[in-house]
């Protein structure tokens, strides 16, 4: 059940009880009429002044009121920390921080070699591409081998920019990925080509499972460093992105 299933049921249950008191409240305060009475056998005295005093019923709905305050802000309460540990303790049943079971890796191998352009996950925050490099080079490169490239021939970009962590599409003109913020330039594989980022893109584990392709993501793997070169040393096309200096 979610805090707001839990509030709802508690609103609910709140307004039922509280229209159920005030009815036998009402009920049980109100005096019988005087034909009810003599119907009933009951000597009714005649009315004379008195001081007023304090209805039942008004006493009955204060006590209520204080109590459903009472019980309204221990629901609250509850609702807070149940919302705490949900937030402390989260369930990594999908999206980024767990392993992605990102669909079928020959389909998206056939996809991505087709579009001649990155996949992105958005619920991973990282965009899939093929290595277009030698195997053997990628097991020269210790990120490449805690990535498992050389043996998946995948390649999970986180799309943060290692310089300040903006967003960072891909060119399609260039076949680079071109930090909009600063200039940063990344090839197709995530190695660094051009701008103030201090090494090439991070990335995440990825492996094939049964045919499934599954990407984890709770464990960033840091980006080469700068000077690695295994494919694309130059872009295709023009730059998407073009930083002035001064």
């Amino acid at each position: 059940m979610t805090p707001i299933q839990f509030a709802f049921i508690i609103g609910i249950v709140s307004i039922g009880a509280w229209a159920v008191f005030a009815a036998l409240a009402r009920r049980q305060a109100r005096p019988p009429s005087p034909a009810a009475a003599a119907a009933g056998g009951l000597d009714v005295p005649e009315p004379r002044p008195m001081l007023r005093m304090p209805d039942v019923s008004d006493i009955g709905r204060r006590k209520f009121l204080l109590r459903a305050l009472g019980f309204a802000f221990l629901a609250g309460l509850a609702q807070f920390a149940l919302v705490s540990i949900d937030f402390l303790f989260p369930r990594l049943r999908g999206g980024f921080g767990s392993k992605l079971e990102v669909g079928d890796a020959e389909e998206i191998r056939n996809e991505i070699s087709t579009q001649r352009e990155p996949k992105f996950i958005a619920d991973g925050r990282f965009y899939l591409s093929l290595y277009e490099g030698d195997p053997a080079d990628a097991e020269d490169i210790p990120a490449y081998r805690k990535a498992n490239v050389a043996e998946s021939g995948f390649m999970a970009l986180y799309r943060k920019c290692v310089h300040l962590g903006c967003s960072v599409p891909w060119c399609p003109p260039a076949k680079w990925f071109e930090c909009p913020c600063h200039g940063s330039k990344y090839s197709v594989n995530g190695e660094y080509r051009d701008g103030p980022a201090p090494r090439s893109l991070d990335q995440f584990h990825v492996e094939v499972v049964d045919g499934k392709l599954v990407v984890d993501t709770s464990t960033i793997i840091q980006g080469a460093p700068r000077g690695t070169v295994t494919s694309q040393p130059q872009p295709e096309g023009a730059h998407c992105v073009t930083i002035r200096e001064g």
